[in-house]
C-alpha cells in the first residue's frame, strides 16, 4: 500500500467515531477550534483541509457527494477508512509541541505559500472552465456566468502575481 501524508490535526478529527457525514467547512472549523491559532487564515484553512479530504477521497477513504439541489458537499467514511492507519500515522509523526517552537525558516514559508496558491490557482481554473463549459449548455444564463467566471478571473490573476512573486523571492533565496 502506497504511503501518503495527512496533517495530525486533521487524522485527530476524522478519527473520532462520532464524525461522519461532515462537509470541509465543518472539518475546518474544528480544525481551527484545535489548533488555537488566531493568525489562521479561514480560506487558507479551508483549502488546506480540502486538500487533505481529497487526498482521503482518492484513497477511497472518504465517499464525496454533492447534493443536487443546493450542491453543498458531504464526506462520509467509506468501509475502506482505516483507523488502525490513521493511529500509526499519528505515532510516527514528530511531536507537535517541539514543532510549534522552532519557527519555519524563510524559505520554508515561501514554498508553502506557494504550494497554496498554486492549489488555489488550479481550483480557480477549474471554475473557468466549468462556467465555460455551462455557458456552452445554458447561454441563457450568459449575464449570470459571465460575473462569476470575470470574479474568478480577477481570483486567479491575482494569484498569479503572487506566485510569480514567491518565485522569484525564492529563487533570490537560492543564489544567496
Amino acid at each position: 500500500m502506497e504511503k501518503f501524508e495527512l496533517d495530525k490535526t486533521v487524522i485527530q478529527i476524522l478519527s473520532m467515531p462520532n464524525v461522519n457525514h461532515f462537509t470541509a467547512t465543518e472539518i475546518r472549523t474544528a480544525y481551527i477550534a484545535i489548533k488555537q491559532d488566531v493568525e489562521l487564515n479561514p480560506t487558507v484553512s479551508r483549502r488546506f483541509v480540502y486538500e487533505e479530504l481529497l487526498k482521503l477521497t482518492r484513497r477511497g477513504w472518504l465517499i464525496r457527494n454533492t447534493t443536487k439541489k443546493k450542491g453543498i458537499t458531504h464526506y462520509t467514511k467509506s468501509d475502506l477508512f482505516d483507523h488502525a492507519v490513521l493511529k500509526e500515522m499519528v505515532a510516527a509523526m514528530p511531536n507537535e509541541e517541539a514543532d510549534e517552537r522552532t519557527p519555519v525558516s524563510y524559505s520554508q514559508m515561501l514554498i508553502q505559500r506557494l504550494n497554496q496558491y498554486n492549489s488555489a490557482l488550479l481550483e480557480g481554473l477549474g471554475a473557468v472552465k466549468e462556467y465555460v463549459a455551462l455557458k456552452e449548455i445554458y447561454p441563457d444564463k450568459y449575464e449570470d456566468l459571465k460575473g462569476r467566471y470575470m470574479a474568478v478571473q480577477e481570483s486567479n490573476h491575482i494569484l498569479k502575481g503572487k506566485i510569480s512573486v514567491l518565485n522569484e523571492l525564492i529563487k533570490s533565496t537560492k543564489e544567496n
